[in-house]
């Protein structure tokens, strides 16, 4: 981490138009901080490498003496670095710097002209150490000296601390496959250990007799099986007793007398419901008396009763103890539990001959559960023929099928033909034509709409990646689950003396619709197959973990006409795929993995980097100017950039398990590729 640190913020200096930044006058303190930093981060980069040297030193002598390995170790060390110059330098520095003084460093900046193209040339900026005041030390060792006078007037930071790091870390990887290769039969006897372990556990461990979890326990140790609509005896009893228990906390709520707020609202009136016009009793949370929040329930006798917000909430621990039972799990909503505990709290409020909450739930349960679909409309987008996507189907609604609904409901109830022929011509013209998510269950109609409501947005959100706003910033995407689409618009009123305008207009006018053929959901398919296997999350490796929020994150950014939003969501989605952890660096390991990911070439890595840099220099841009065209234009190419990185790890979503060893395949790139120039 110390070699990490250093090599970032000089790698940060070295970046032209942060170097410029950084050696602005209006800049003055941030570019000394960053001088002293850089200070500060080579005296702990040579301090740490000797210490890593010495305790390697003492590692293998202590427990490999006598050994053939601690020969090849001592042999490969005296080969690669006993008379290296750049090793010898970076041990002599820390000498140089705990005894001597810290060295004579400073930040520059060089323009080199081009003479076949007088409007431009080369800007360099970095941070250097100068060699005359280090030469003058006379403790160097010869090799660490020639290093020195081989650099010419600057030893230049960046260059020395990675191929120190690049050696050192080649070393390491040399010698932990040595050792394992030394332990190799060690490690065979610890595998087979390890399973015969494993085997023993298994084979002494009691199955469960249920699988279901739940929080509420039958209070014999061993969970009872249950049917569907039924709970076993000893999971009634315990459901039983805290129902009764939390009935016997019903109270008399007195309600805070109402306070108006001081002025009348200039809003036309709603509609008023009298109490004769009220079909049931209102549920609401006030104040009682005394200040305390009550939730409200049953009116009896002139008198409000309810429950304390202490006491609600062991109401919803008991909800999610039933949730948690396999069968209510599966085709029982929260909202329609909770719902039947409180209808059951009001039913058997000060009433002697009650039936059990456990009963009750069951015969309700039983009552709503019944095979149906879930068509949620999906806003702007149109499909020539239906697909899978995951546990859902993209359907379009079609004219039939509103025309055939049209019709059901006026055999139901045809005295409301003018209501209901006035709803579905309002449906066909918000709605036709548009493609849905149609997700099918056995449930009761709330758990169909509460996942449902979820899977749908979660494959709109991965349908959005292959759009075509995707990649063509600064294009925007309106497709979302129909009534949350984001299309702003402004509506501005304009008075002058004896003047009124009013203009109304959308902001976002390269928002267009979608229209998948048959033949672009072709070339969709494989992506589609991909992250059909993502909508759940239930099961998936930490790398798909990561893929998925990667995916849900730049589909997110997609829907915001705002550059540096889009800018934030996208860097967002990128680091969760190429940092290995929250501690390192995110600017210039996301550039420089990036850069692996996208070519081979070495100037094109580096044009990359910058564009990623730029990228994250414009989101933390404090200000609301609009960004320039160049800026747009980085703006797209990086967008670009970042879908195709997001892609190829969608494509490779079965290869790891973890985001490191993604991670570690994108840097083996670099060893890999072709030194090109």
């Amino acid at each position: 981490m110390n070699a990490q640190e250093l090599i970032e913020i000089t790698r940060r200096v070295n970046d032209p138009d942060e170097g410029i930044r950084l050696m602005a006058v209006a800049n003055r303190e941030a570019g000394s901080q960053t001088h002293r930093e850089v200070t500060r981060r080579v005296h702990n980069f040579v301090a740490g490498a000797l210490t890593l040297v010495e305790h390697t030193r003492i590692f293998m002598r202590e427990n490999y003496s006598n050994t053939p390995m601690l020969d090849r170790y001592q042999a490969k060390v005296d080969a690669d670095f006993k008379d290296q110059a750049l090793v010898r330098f970076v041990q002599d520095l820390r000498n140089y710097i705990l005894h001597n003084e810290l060295p004579n460093s400073e930040m520059y900046m060089h323009f080199q002209s081009n003479p076949d193209h007088p409007e431009g040339g080369t800007l360099e900026t970095g941070i250097h150490i100068r060699t005359a005041p280090l030469l003058e030390w006379r403790n160097w060792s010869a090799p660490a000296r020639t290093f020195i006078e081989s650099c010419g007037e600057f030893v230049d930071i960046r260059t020395f601390a990675e191929s120190y790091t690049d050696s050192i870390l080649s070393f390491h990887g040399w010698l932990q496959s040595e050792l394992d290769q030394f332990h190799s039969a060690d490690l065979d006897e610890l595998r087979k250990l390890q399973e015969s372990l494993n085997r023993l556990e298994t084979a002494t461990k009691p199955a469960p007799a249920v699988a279901a979890e739940t929080n509420v326990s039958s209070g014999g140790g061993v969970e009872e099986p249950e049917q569907e609509f039924s709970f076993a005896p000893g999971r009634a009893a315990t459901l039983a007793a805290a129902a009764d228990a939390l009935l016997h906390k019903v109270r008399k709520i007195e309600l805070e007398p109402a306070r108006g707020d001081g002025f009348p609202s200039e809003r036309p009136p709603g509609v008023t419901l009298t109490d004769q016009e009220m079909l049931a009793v209102p549920l609401v949370w006030a104040n009682d008396a005394e200040g305390r929040r009550a939730f409200v329930f049953t009116y009896k006798d002139s008198a409000h009763f309810g429950l304390d917000e202490e006491t609600f909430a062991e109401m919803q621990a008991l909800t999610e103890s039933i949730v948690k039972t396999d069968w209510a799990r599966r085709m029982l909503s929260r909202g329609f539990v909770e719902k039947t505990i409180i209808k059951w709290l009001q039913d058997s409020f000060q009433v002697e001959d009650r039936k059990s909450l456990a009963e009750t739930i069951a015969r309700d349960g039983r009552d709503a559960v019944r095979p149906l679909e879930l068509w949620a409309p999906i806003a702007n987008l149109e499909v020539q023929n239906s697909f899978t996507v995951g546990p859902a189907e993209i359907a379009t609604i079609t004219k039939a099928m509103i025309e055939r609904l049209e019709s059901q409901a006026l055999s139901f109830a045809p005295q409301q033909r003018d209501s209901i022929v006035g709803l579905f011509n309002k449906l066909r013209e918000r709605m036709q034509g548009f493609a849905a998510v149609v997700f099918k269950l056995r449930a009761e109609a709330g758990k169909i709409e509460e996942e449902g409501a979820v899977i749908a947005r979660i494959i709109v959100a991965f349908l959005r990646f292959f759009s075509p706003a995707a990649l063509n910033f600064p294009a925007v995407s309106a497709n979302a689950l129909l009534g949350s689409e984001l299309v702003p618009s402004s509506n501005l009123l304009v008075l002058g003396d004896g003047t009124f305008s009013y203009k109304e207009a959308i902001l976002v006018p390269n928002a267009p619709d979608w229209r998948i053929s048959e033949d672009a959901l072709k070339g969709m398919r494989p992506g589609l197959d991909a992250v059909g296997g993502l909508v759940r999350p239930e099961g998936l490796s930490a790398f798909a973990l990561a893929v998925r929020a990667s995916l849900l994150l730049f589909s997110t950014g997609t829907t915001f006409p705002n550059p540096i939003e889009r800018l934030s969501y996208t860097l967002s989605s990128l680091e969760a795929l190429l940092l290995r952890h929250s501690a390192e660096p995110a600017e210039f390991t996301v550039a420089e993995r990036m850069g692996l990911l996208l070519t081979q070439d070495r100037t094109q890595r580096e044009e990359v980097a910058r564009n990623i840099r730029e990228a994250y220099r414009l989101r933390g841009r404090q200000d609301i100017s609009p960004l320039f065209p160049r800026e747009m234009g980085s703006v797209a190419t990086f967008i670009r950039r970042a879908h195709h990185v997001i892609g190829t790890a969608l494509g490779n979503v079965g290869r790891f398990g973890t985001v490191p060893e993604f991670v570690n395949a994108v840097e083996n790139i670099r060893n890999q590729s072709p030194s090109t120039s």
